[in-house]
């Protein structure tokens, strides 16, 4: 483990959290940056339904955020982050739950990929994506095709980044 990143760690979420989770991801800070799951959403994912993930993000055993993920290696499209969030902001928190997750991705999961999507204007969260190796991934042609069943970005608003297991 990156001495870097020990602070911070990352479990399954429980059924338990979910209070956590919703409380932060409707908090008025949040709210309108990210997109927002009902309760059997998050329920769904926590379950592992559809090759979905839930993480946890803890520092010093206490929940700090969560990670949402989607196994799309079946379709050739690597894992998809689908959403990051932490309780506070531009503390390295979500920089070292990040690298946590590409660790487990690339190295335990064996992926060939992890790829998020990320708003055209959101300059800080693409300088932390490309700290941790992700550049800018524009598919194309049947690619295109594969990576936007799983999640479109439209190009007016956001845009894919990617992170390859080298």
């Amino acid at each position: 483990m990156n001495a870097f990143r020990s602070a911070t760690r990352l479990r399954p979420t429980r059924p338990d959290d979910l209070p956590f989770v919703t409380a932060l991801e409707r908090h008025p800070d949040n709210s309108s940056l990210i997109g927002q799951w009902i309760d059997e959403q998050h329920l769904a994912a926590i379950e592992g339904r559809d090759r979905w993930s839930h993480w946890i993000i803890e520092e010093a055993n206490v929940p700090a955020g969560y990670i949402i993920s989607r196994d799309c290696r079946a379709q050739r499209a690597g894992i998809y982050i689908k959403r990051l969030l932490v309780a506070r902001k531009e503390r390295g928190t979500g920089t070292r739950a990040l690298g946590e997750f590409l660790d487990h991705a690339f190295d335990a999961e064996r992926a060939d990929c992890v790829w998020l999507v990320v708003r055209n204007e959101n300059d800080r969260a693409q300088a932390v994506y490309r700290k941790l190796g992700f550049e800018r991934f524009d598919a194309a042609g049947e690619e295109a095709e594969r990576f936007e069943a799983v999640a479109e970005a439209p190009p007016d608003q956001c845009f894919r980044m990617r992170a390859v297991n080298a």
